[in-house]
């Protein structure tokens, strides 16, 4: 794939994900991919169908999902931003694997910000093909990894899936005066619990440190490798979902 320096061309959305996986069977679906390395992060552009798409992998959470919002708007002037990735489920309707297209957006982080709402004119050419049509996001600064916690999350919120980067996206959006909309698939519905180990490896770190911490995670319980894989399989099929739903979404702008 080539790198280049030179400034790139605008395109229609620069879309957002957290991690590899999560990009990874969309990123199999662009041609013409070419990468543009930023001062902390690489981003990416190519063609979907017939339009010109940004992307990035900003890493967990929304410090590194607002740097990496806001460099693909500096360098890539796209028209929309996309909040792409997995999430969890608060809501027992929303059952793990499927995709959901949040229309209002809230902050879990104890800042007090108001709730936001994304690109209604895009997201409602999609409303009849990915129900229920009005769904709440609730962004969080730690993964909610088991049901009770995401019982109490529901009851107190009213959110219907929760994530950790969404919110940052569409303020940074909303600050640029662009609309957003996020994407995101059931990874664990709202009566699935995740192991324990996912809490400490979803927190923002870098790739040597989650790394290291997976690896103490199996020494003190070895049957974790087993959880680890099944989560890795179903994560590659929920990648192709995500890409699916993208898809969608360009062909719609």
């Amino acid at each position: 794939m080539p790198h280049l320096r030179s400034p790139a061309p605008s395109c229609c959305l620069g879309i957002i994900f957290a991690l590899p996986i999560e990009a990874h069977s969309f990123e199999r679906s662009v041609t013409g991919a070419v990468s543009y390395q930023g001062p902390s992060l690489r981003i990416w552009q190519g063609t979907c169908g017939d339009r010109s798409v940004a992307w990035a992998v900003s890493g967990v959470g929304e410090a590194a999902a607002a740097r990496a919002a806001q460099l693909i708007i500096d360098g890539h002037r796209p028209r929309r931003l996309v909040s792409a990735g997995f999430a969890g489920g608060l809501d027992s309707r929303l059952t793990r694997g499927k995709l959901v297209l949040p229309t209002r957006l809230l902050d879990g982080s104890g800042r007090q910000r108001p709730p936001l709402t994304i690109d209604r004119e895009l997201a409602e050419a999609l409303v009849a093909e990915y129900p229920p049509c009005q769904t709440t996001l609730i962004t969080v600064t730690e993964v909610v990894a088991d049901v009770a916690s995401k019982r109490a999350l529901h009851q107190a919120t009213g959110a219907g899936l929760v994530d950790m980067e969404s919110y940052a996206v569409a303020e940074v959006a909303a600050s640029a005066g662009l609309g957003a909309v996020v994407c995101r698939v059931i990874s664990d519905a709202a009566n699935e619990a995740l192991p324990r180990e996912v809490k400490r490896l979803g927190r923002p770190q870098s790739t040597m440190h989650r790394l290291g911490a997976a690896i103490g995670a199996i020494g003190r319980r070895p049957r974790a490798v087993i959880d680890f894989w099944k989560l890795w399989e179903q994560s590659l099929a929920h990648s192709q979902v995500l890409a699916d739903g993208l898809g969608d979404l360009i062909r719609a702008v």
